[in-house]
Order: structure tokens, then C-alpha cells, then sequence
């Protein structure tokens, strides 16, 4: 596998997370919606036609938004499992630690030469290795390029 692959199936869990964060922000603003009274908008041009949305479609709206944040909550959980299972196997402490500061907690290039007690160019050095080591196990294991889920564009829509 290519290194943008192992990237990519690495940064499985923040896309999720982002994901996730988006779906709470729809949520939030479809529960004040709900709650009924609110000021009107008049940056948007008037129009005329169309129902108004009635409160028992708001709060469908809620029901459906839980159940797809309920969904991805998990399949977050399920892939940041899977990815410190592989993260772990790794037998320098060093390098799991750099990914998991990466991947699973997404902490900044910055923040991870801090706390690796390393110089930022060198961490990049250390991360190059951590990958090829996962590359390692994953070729060990049998991990093939089908196996890996792509992250989503940030426009595609739920």
C-alpha cells in the first residue's frame, strides 16, 4: 500500500469524527427550530408557497438525525478500536505514540513534537517510519487496498 493509502485508512476515525460534529451542529439547529418561536430572516428574499414546517416535522427531523449520530457514533467507536488494535501491535513505543496522538486524538504536528520530546522535522521522520511499520503489519495480516475506507468529502451530503 501507498503511504497516502495507510493515511487515509489511519484518518478514518477523524473523518468520522468530523462527521459526527456536523450531524450535532444539524441537530442543534433543527431542535431550535423546534422549539417554535423564532425571529425572522430577512436577509432572504419573500416568497410565497410551500407548507410551513409544522412542529411533528421538526421533530421527525430530530428522531432521524439521533438514529444516523447514534449510527456513526458507533462506527466511530468500531474503527478507532480497530485502528489502536493496529496501532498497538506496533512494537516501538515511539511510533504508537505519535500515531495515536495523531490519528486518534488529532492533535497538530506541533503538539506531537511537544509531548515526543522530538524536533518537528524529526517526528516527520518518525511518522514516515511508523507508517511503513504499519504497512508492515498490514501486509502481514493481510490487509489489501479494498479493505481500505476512503475518507468522505466534506461536501457529500447525509
Amino acid at each position: 500500500m501507498t503511504e497516502k493509502e495507510i493515511i487515509a485508512w489511519l484518518s478514518r476515525a477523524y473523518w468520522l469524527k468530523i462527521k459526527i460534529e456536523k450531524l450535532q451542529q444539524q441537530r442543534h439547529e433543527l431542535a431550535i427550530m423546534a422549539e417554535g418561536a423564532r425571529g425572522i430572516d430577512y436577509s432572504k428574499s419573500p416568497s410565497s408557497g410551500g407548507e410551513p414546517t409544522t412542529i411533528a416535522d421538526n421533530v421527525l427531523g430530530l428522531v432521524t438525525l439521533d438514529s444516523k449520530i447514534a449510527g456513526k457514533i458507533a462506527e466511530y467507536f468500531r474503527v478507532v478500536d480497530e485502528i489502536m488494535q493496529m496501532i498497538s501491535s506496533l512494537e516501538d513505543e515511539r511510533l504508537s505514540t505519535l500515531l495515536y496522538l495523531r490519528y486518534v486524538k488529532g492533535e497538530r504536528w506541533e503538539q506531537i513534537s511537544v509531548a515526543i520530546g522530538y524536533a518537528w522535522r524529526q517526528t516527520h521522520r518518525l511518522h514516515h517510519q511508523a507508517l511503513e511499520a504499519i504497512n508492515q503489519k498490514m501486509a502481514h495480516n493481510g490487509t489489501r487496498n479494498c479493505d481500505i475506507v476512503y475518507p468522505v468529502e466534506s461536501s457529500e451530503k447525509e
